[in-house]
């Protein structure tokens, strides 16, 4: 039997120690109090809105963003306290442009605010400097991206788009097309202007988990359609399998291997389900084939992640290859 001494073997450098815990705590809670700030800001405005003239919310705001980007230039770089005032001066200047918008009504959708919105980020990125400037503007161009296409097919919301739109898979197909184009376009930053931001994990992991949603929903809904569509799952099933060669060979993330390969394990269990189940009326048996399915490809799964990362391990620290004794 393998007790838990074996298991966490598995897994060495991953659980943080004390000072790696404070310094986790510390951020956390900055992070926490500019995102409280920013939303007091937006809610200021929301209860306050009939009372104030055009002028005082324009100016209340600009007066916001100068502090905040007066505080950070203030601050010593790299500063956490710095950088959060910078976060906040990239949320505050949404907030201005959503008042702007209110303000002096042009019949302008919301995907335009969005995306003017992620163009303002990212100077405060640049002047950043640091990764989670990077990540508001990649969530930043994908809402307004779902907006826009949302607003192109003519449905009422962005859930609509993916859920119940006509040439929902189409469109799908262009999200996970332009999500893939964002994935290259990070990395390929990261490896020539890391000074400016580009570093880190995160930013890949937002970026992969928008594409395996992408995959397995543009996957799921070749399978569930009427018809099967094998286009549109073998692309998804491509696309899938690119995502787990790029990060177990050239970029490896065992976070992003994980989602990649739970989004794997959905699309063959549903596929499987579609021929098992589809037109009979006894599906006892069906559904005990489904289990014993599911928790195959989840154990192999899981070996080849535990596998993959020992190997990654052992190759960054120069040992040997093959698996540890």
């Amino acid at each position: 039997m393998l007790g838990a001494d074996g298991v966490a073997a598995g897994w060495p450098g991953t659980e943080p120690d004390a000072a790696q815990w404070r310094t986790w705590l510390d951020r956390t809670l900055l992070m926490l109090g500019a995102a409280l700030l920013c939303a007091g800001v937006i809610v200021f405005f929301a209860f306050n809105w009939q009372d104030l003239h055009k002028f005082a919310k324009f100016g209340l705001l600009a007066g916001a963003l100068t502090l905040l980007a007066g505080f950070a230039w203030l601050r010593p770089p790299a500063d956490m306290a710095g950088l959060a005032a910078l976060c906040g001066a990239q949320v505050v200047a949404g907030v201005l442009l959503a008042v702007i918008g209110q303000v002096y009504q042009t019949g302008a959708d919301a995907w335009q605010l969005f995306a003017l919105w992620a163009l303002l980020a990212i100077p405060w990125a640049l002047a950043a400097r640091a990764a989670p400037h990077w990540w508001v503007v990649i969530v930043l161009a994908n809402v307004a991206l779902l907006r826009y296409l949302s607003v192109r097919l003519g449905v009422g919301g962005m859930f609509d788009l993916l859920f119940g739109a006509a040439g929902e898979r189409a469109t799908t197909l262009s999200l996970l097309v332009a999500t893939l184009v964002q994935l290259m376009l990070w990395f390929a930053l990261r490896a020539v202007a890391p000074v400016d931001g580009f570093r880190g994990l995160a930013g890949a992991r937002i970026l992969a988990t928008l594409a395996c949603a992408y995959a397995g929903w543009l996957g799921l809904a070749s399978i569930l359609h009427n018809r099967f569509d094998p286009a549109m799952f073998g692309v998804a099933m491509l696309a899938l399998g690119g995502l787990l060669a790029w990060f177990r060979l050239r970029a490896f993330d065992v976070v992003a291997l994980s989602l990649a390969s739970f989004s794997v394990i959905v699309l063959l269990v549903t596929g499987v389900a579609r021929l098992l189940l589809e037109g009979r009326r006894d599906a006892f048996g069906a559904f005990l084939i489904l289990g014993l399915l599911t928790i195959g490809l989840s154990a192999a799964a899981a070996a080849w992640l535990l596998r993959a990362y020992r190997h990654h391990g052992q190759a960054q620290s120069g040992a040997p290859n093959g698996e540890p004794a």
